[in-house]
């Protein structure tokens, strides 16, 4: 997942529009990263969500007992109302060895979660924006619509659509990320820990949702290390078209912070279970409280 690089000051954001009345979120936009028994998935996925799912950082490589699981994941989760998105990484700005490998990457597994998984209903852009911290804020921004149009030629040539999720981890200065997004698509407009969304909401949910409005483009909030009553004070107060929020915590010493979203939060539930996170949207959608 995209690493959160907070440049961005409040005040770079005071043109785009003044905060928005939150509304309830339409939906769960959730990182399931939840292995490959189809099981797993059973009764935990509410309807109408996207799911990202995670086979192999990507869907290369993959041997055929592992397609034939996948396959069963994939169909677990559409049986439930479920929109499954394919994870793909696209490396960033291609700086290291490693980012290039997985950009050059892109073809073959967009082409193995069509051909080898039977097809997804879309797929979820992990490093999307072009992002260094080498880069001048004007050089990321200049380079993140160029990246975005070249990782859409790759659908095109590989013959694959669906729904677009582009992960940038935070909207970029005067929100130029989101600018880059077209019509239609949907954008992660910020992937951090609890705290740092407390810092940034008022933003979040009043220029960069405003500007992502006008633009026709769907944001997500994905959030981590939330306790069961931040979790409820982030889905009341999101201006956030699509929200996931976990109680896992993220650990520096671990390769991308650990296993944030390899399990469903704590107070995960059901839309009947008081309290917990399905519960609590769901009731929300339908004009109570949480």
């Amino acid at each position: 997942m995209s690493n959160v690089r907070l440049k961005l000051a409040a005040a770079s954001l005071l043109g785009l529009g003044a905060t928005l009345t939150a509304a309830a979120p339409t939906g769960f936009g959730m990182v399931a990263y939840w292995g490959e028994t189809a099981s797993t998935y059973g009764g935990q996925i509410p309807s109408g969500a996207y799911v990202v799912i995670n086979p192999n950082s990507g869907a290369t490589g993959l041997n055929a007992s592992q397609v034939t699981n996948w396959k069963a994941v994939i169909a677990n989760i559409r049986a439930q109302g479920g929109k499954v998105l394919g994870y793909v990484a696209t490396g960033y700005d291609y700086n290291t060895a490693d980012e290039l490998g997985r950009y050059n990457a892109i073809n073959a597994n967009l082409s193995a979660y069509k051909t080898a998984l039977g097809g997804v209903d879309g797929f979820f852009f992990d490093e999307a924006a072009f992002d260094d911290a080498a880069l001048s804020d004007t050089q990321k921004c200049n380079g993140t619509a160029p990246k975005f149009s070249a990782v859409r030629a790759k659908m095109a040539a590989t013959g694959t659509s669906g729904t677009v999720v582009w992960n940038t981890g935070w909207p970029g200065a005067s929100s130029c990320f989101v600018s880059a997004a077209s019509y239609g698509e949907h954008i992660v407009m910020y992937e951090a820990r609890y705290s740092d969304y407390v810092a940034a909401a008022s933003w979040l949910n009043g220029g960069v949702q405003n500007l992502a409005t006008s633009l026709g483009v769907k944001t997500w909030l994905l959030l981590h290390s939330a306790t069961q009553a931040e979790m409820r004070a982030t889905l009341q107060g999101t201006a956030a078209n699509y929200v996931y929020v976990t109680s896992m915590t993220y650990n520096p010493s671990l390769p991308w912070g650990g296993p944030i979203w390899n399990y469903t939060p704590t107070y995960w539930g059901n839309n009947g279970l008081s309290g917990s996170e399905r519960w609590c949207l769901n009731s929300l959608k339908t004009g109570g409280s949480c």
